[in-house]
C-alpha cells in the first residue's frame, strides 16, 4: 500500500521534472569539481576529515545541494498542498492521514537519497577516470568510503525534515524553502556538510544530534495530523 501511494505521489507531481533538475544540478557540480581537481593539492589528505580535499568538497557540495533540493520538494509535495487546499481533499479519502503524509515524505526522501548517492558515485567515477585514484585520494575499495558516502547522504536528506516542520507549522511553501537554506548553513557550520569523520567523538555527537533532531521534526510534522483541521 505504501509503495503504491509513493508511486502515485511521483506520478502526480511529474517526477521527470525533478529528475531533470537533479541531472542539471549534478552536471553543474561535476564541471565545478573537475575544475577544482585540476589543482594537484586537492588530492592531499585532510587530517580532520580523513579524506582528500576534493573528496571532502564533493561530499560537502553534494550534501548541501540535495538538502536544499529535498526541502524544495517537500515544499511542493506537502506544504503547497495545504496552501491550495488539495490536502483537505486527500484527507477525505478512506486512508489514514498519517499514511498519506508518510507516503508524501517517503516519496521525497527516497527519491533524493537515491539521486544523491548516484550523483556522488558518478562524480567519484568521473574524477577517478579523469584524474586517477592517487591524484584524487578517492579509494572506492575501502569499506569506509562506502559507509561514509551512504551515511552522509542519509544524514543530509534527514536534515531537510527541519525545513518540513517549519513549512508545515507556518503552512507556507516559501518558509519551507527558506528554512532549507537556513538548515543547510547551520549543518554546514556544525559538521562541514557531513564530512567530519563520524568515528570521532565530535563527529559522533554532532551526527547523533542531527539524526535525533530530524526524527523529532518528522514526529512534530505528523503526530496530530489525524485530528488537525486543514480548513
Amino acid at each position: 500500500m505504501m509503495l503504491k501511494l509513493i508511486r502515485l505521489e511521483w506520478k502526480k507531481h511529474a517526477l521527470w521534472k525533478y529528475i531533470r533538475n537533479a541531472a542539471i544540478t549534478t552536471a553543474a557540480f561535476i564541471g565545478l569539481l573537475i575544475l577544482i581537481a585540476s589543482d594537484p593539492s586537492t588530492g592531499e589528505m585532510v587530517l580532520e576529515t580523513g579524506k582528500s580535499t576534493i573528496h571532502s568538497l564533493t561530499e560537502m557540495f553534494m550534501n548541501m545541494a540535495y538538502l536544499v533540493f529535498t526541502g524544495v520538494m517537500f515544499a511542493s509535495f506537502v506544504v503547497a498542498e495545504y496552501e491550495n487546499k488539495l490536502m483537505h481533499l486527500m484527507f477525505s479519502y478512506p486512508i489514514k492521514r498519517k499514511k498519506i503524509m508518510l507516503a508524501k515524505i517517503f516519496s521525497v526522501f527516497l527519491f533524493n537519497f537515491i539521486v544523491l548517492l548516484l550523483s556522488k558515485l558518478l562524480i567519484y567515477l568521473i574524477l577517478i577516470i579523469t584524474k586517477g585514484t592517487e591524484a584524487t585520494g578517492i579509494y572506492t575499495d575501502d569499506l569506509s568510503f562506502w559507509s561514509n558516502t551512504i551515511l552522509s547522504a542519509f544524514l543530509s536528506i534527514c536534515s531537510s525534515c527541519f525545513a518540513l516542520v517549519v513549512g508545515m507549522k507556518m503552512k507556507s511553501s516559501k518558509a519551507c524553502v527558506i528554512s532549507a537554506f537556513v538548515v543547510m548553513l547551520v549543518i554546514l557550520g556544525i559538521t562541514q556538510g557531513n564530512v567530519i569523520s563520524y568515528l570521532s567523538v565530535n563527529g559522533t555527537i554532532a551526527y547523533l544530534m542531527q539524526i535525533a533532531g530530524a526524527f523529532l521534526a518528522l514526529f512534530l510534522s505528523i503526530h496530530n495530523i489525524e485530528t488537525e483541521d486543514v480548513n
